[in-house]
């Protein structure tokens, strides 16, 4: 009989490992843990289900002993299944409880804009995997779970485990089916399963999963592929005064989004407001925590040219990507990345709602996709970027070419008769008119930067008019770089309906430069809303004959006078504040 026994609990454990490797494959879309974890995790359950299944098949022995009477195989597979559920409940709580007690100071979360891995190696780190595909480990909760909690949890692995195991007994008992069997007890079996798989499908989760972004992320969290490289990033819409020169003219209603962590320097008035530009590696899993801090305004985030899974409450409980969301609320983006070249490139982050006004008062910002495995550095150090973000840097390519990186992103404030652009007394800019229309100096920008070309009338009568405390100025665009290195740059149209042509004028001087036909890197490239480009210096015709300072601007008629305009300083000897590429 303990022969019997043990080959019918060794059959039951290996039946309940093939039930775990179907339920995670069913309910993450198709996706798994890699070969080496999933077979860890499996001899991890097996040692706890073995001496279960052993304990269960003695309990069922003994209640037919003391019955004394025959039983049929159904009967037998009931009692069975009944004693299997009576011990593993405890077994499962006495776990949790366990590894709440024993287990490691967990990893901390994955740091902003860096990189960690979407599925964990090793039984430690996953905390377990009895049920891992239905809901996270109680053990996994920041506070420590009471009895309750891990009866509950042990309660829920319990039924769940339980579903297979009354038809493999049925399988597995060899006993012939004994003739006499009462109506009630024919209906209590199938009916007890029933009842046990409504259960399971209804406890699918008990509602603590893991936030996305944070070591562990398990694969079926909104579409990340086993084993991709997972980059989280915490997103905020906010309203800010934006600066846009030197003279103190600034946007008052102004919004951005800035990452949370920033939100605090922001407010303080320690940062000039500068566009959001974000960086993911190709292949990488990308999740966007975004949050609508404004007051009392709805807010949106549309990811323009990339597929995104989006998990949160929108307006109306449903949603779809870029949809707004009221104050407070919040969103998940999680972006599959591909791992090809072609997904190299920048991608605009924009407001889609309400017509473009949010949008043109400077809620947009810039997704810059880099090739596999890049590390983002500095240009002030040449030392890694702790979040990746900002709107130029060194891109450090393991296998490839090093560049220095610039995002550029043209915008413009509304329409340009009538965009709200103030001077530093608080003024509407006065109103010009051209031969191409009314428009407003200031209208037109650059990475929230714009230099207008207009005559300023300050006299003395206005000097009591000036408010008490100082507008917040912000210095001119100016984009720099060493004779003869790699470039590109990632030029971005904001949106809205105003077209821009981007043009770098002069980067060629001399009459062997003149001769030449105008490279694509500097020839001039029009933009359409929504659209971004790259442009690279990949020829030796890309380059600047000679150090000095060069001009970016927009070819479109009053875009340049109304602000699209930036100086590009070329340096043949090294800078301070102006890191080389690595190894340069």
């Amino acid at each position: 009989m303990a022969r019997k026994g043990w080959g019918l609990a060794v059959l039951l454990t290996l039946g309940l490992m093939g039930w775990e490797v179907g339920l995670l494959w069913l309910l993450s879309g198709g996706f798994g843990p890699r070969a080496e974890a999933l077979l860890s995790r499996l001899a991890w359950d097996a040692a706890l289900l073995l001496p279960v299944g052993l304990a269960a098949v003695g309990c069922a022995h003994w209640l037919a002993r003391r019955g004394g009477q025959a039983r049929t195989t159904v009967e037998s597979a009931a009692t069975l299944s009944l004693c299997f559920l009576l011990l593993l409940v405890p077994v499962a709580t006495g776990r949790g409880l366990l590894q709440s007690q024993l287990a490691r100071t967990p990893p901390p979360a994955a740091p902003e804009g860096q990189p960690v891995s979407a599925t964990a190696q090793d039984v430690g780190d996953e905390g377990r995997f009895l049920c891992a595909a239905v809901a996270p480990d109680v053990s996994a909760t920041p506070e420590e779970p009471s009895l309750t909690e891990a009866a509950w949890a042990g309660v829920r692995d319990a039924l769940v485990l339980q579903v297979p195991v009354f038809p493999l007994a049925l399988l597995l008992l060899r006993r012939r089916s004994r003739p006499a069997v009462s109506g009630a007890r024919a209906v209590a079996s199938p009916l007890a399963l029933l009842v046990m798989l409504g259960a399971a499908c209804a406890w699918k989760s008990d509602g603590r999963r893991p936030a996305p972004g944070v070591s562990g992320l398990s694969e079926s969290e909104g579409g990340c592929a086993p084993g991709a490289r997972v980059r989280t990033y915490a997103v905020a819409a906010t309203s800010v005064d934006i600066p846009l020169n030197q003279h103190g003219d600034h946007v008052p209603r102004g919004l951005m989004y800035v990452l949370e962590e920033h939100l605090p320097a922001l407010q303080e008035r320690k940062h000039v407001p500068e566009p959001l530009v974000l960086r993911a590696n190709a292949g990488e899993c990308l999740v966007l925590r975004f949050t609508n801090r404004l007051a009392t305004e709805p807010a949106a985030l549309r990811i323009e040219g990339l597929r995104a899974t989006v998990r949160g409450a929108g307006q109306e409980g449903g949603f779809v990507p870029g949809t707004s969301v009221a104050p407070g609320q919040s969103l998940t983006y999680v972006l599959s990345l591909p791992e090809t070249p072609e997904a190299e490139g920048a991608y605009l982050l924009h407001d889609s709602g309400d017509g473009g006004e949010r949008e043109a008062r400077g809620l947009f910002g810039a997704l810059l996709v880099e090739p596999v495995g890049s590390v983002y550095r500095s240009t002030a150090t040449g030392e890694p970027l702790r979040d990746g973000s900002g709107w130029e840097a060194l891109i450090d390519v393991p296998t490839g070419q090093d560049f220095r990186e610039m995002a550029l992103v043209y915008h413009a404030m509304g329409p340009p008769e009538v965009a709200d652009v103030r001077s530093a007394r608080g003024k509407p800019l006065p109103l010009q008119d051209e031969m191409a229309g009314p428009f407003r100096p200031g209208a037109f920008g650059i990475n929230y930067r714009s230099q207008p070309y207009f005559e300023r009338e300050e006299s003395h009568e206005d000097e009591d008019e000036r408010p008490a405390a100082p507008k917040r100025v912000a210095a001119p665009l100016q984009l720099r770089s060493y004779l003869g290195e790699p470039i590109k740059l990632r030029v971005v149209h904001a949106g809205s309906a105003e077209f821009h042509v981007h043009h770098l004028h002069g980067w060629r001087r001399g009459e062997r430069a003149r001769q030449a036909p105008a490279s694509p890197f500097e020839a001039p490239h029009l933009l359409s809303p929504g659209s971004g480009l790259t442009l690279t210096t990949a020829g030796t015709g890309d380059f600047p004959t000679e150090a000095g300072d060069f001009i970016v601007h927009c070819h479109m008629p009053n875009h340049s006078a109304g602000g699209e305009q930036f100086t590009w300083r070329v340096f043949g000897a090294p800078q301070p504040n102006l890191a080389p590429l690595p190894g340069r």
